[in-house]
């Protein structure tokens, strides 16, 4: 049996019930990284799908050279609890993950690449622009959320919410072994235990667009990264994270 070689880069790609905006995002990945980065892999988490994402992101797969790994999660855990998932079964020497939506280009892996090589342990995406959102209500939480974060919380990150980050592998299944927050405050989480810990974080600046179809709830979602910020203000404050030890996998 001839071995598999280690892929370099694993791109994670949470989902839940996408099955409309799926396809073209695994095409456009699956074909970018067949083409620039045959030795890699994509991991496809479904997060207690009811519709087909599952079956649209293997009939999209167009990639020869590199991998696709569908994990169909019964229960839905969260977008947190579905990176987390895909982030410790990669197999990548650097491992990014991205939104179902396309709302980032593929492209955007190479400044993320760039860094990771050049000694940074965490990258992650900041947007350019915040007025994007088509609604006010996005809009406005959007601007405080990052006024509040960037000046308080995790100064220097205003944007800890966009969906592209990029680890070295070591790193990234250091803290996600540990991550507790199943929902979206889960990168917020994952960056202050990597500012507590010390690992170097770079930012790069890139381009996005909204895409409709969201499932994002705004109240809803809102009262839980509230909820999920004092949570993770408890644990760091009281050691549940246990920084100073080994990996934490289950």
């Amino acid at each position: 049996m001839v071995k598999m070689q280690q892929p370099e880069i694993s791109v994670v790609i949470p989902a839940f019930n996408e099955e409309k905006r799926i396809g073209n995002t695994i095409a456009a990945y699956s074909t970018y990284l067949d083409q620039n980065h045959p030795n890699s892999e994509l991991i496809v988490v479904t997060d207690g799908c009811t519709d087909g994402t599952a079956t649209v992101a293997r009939s999209s797969f167009a990639a020869e050279n590199c991998r696709l790994n569908v994990i169909e999660l019964t229960e839905n855990v969260g977008k947190g609890g579905a990176v987390r998932k895909g982030i410790l079964a990669a197999h990548g020497n650097f491992l990014i993950f991205t939104d179902a939506d396309l709302a980032f280009a593929p492209e955007t892996i190479e400044p993320f690449l760039e860094l990771l090589r050049g000694g940074a342990q965490i990258v992650v995406a900041q947007r350019k622009k915040e007025t994007q959102y088509p609604s006010w209500g996005r809009r406005f939480v959007a601007v405080a959320s990052r006024a509040l974060v960037g000046n308080l919380v995790l100064p220097g990150i205003r944007d800890t919410q966009a969906g592209f980050k990029g680890f070295t592998r070591n790193e990234a299944r250091f803290l996600f072994s540990r991550a507790r927050i199943r929902r979206f405050l889960f990168d917020l989480e994952i960056l202050m235990m990597a500012r507590r810990k010390g690992f170097k974080i770079q930012k790069v600046y890139v381009d996005w667009q909204d895409v409709p179809g969201s499932t994002v709830r705004l109240f809803l979602d809102t009262s839980r990264s509230v909820r999920d910020l004092l949570l993770i203000l408890f644990y760091l404050t009281f050691g549940f994270y246990k920084l100073n030890g080994p990996d934490v996998l289950d």
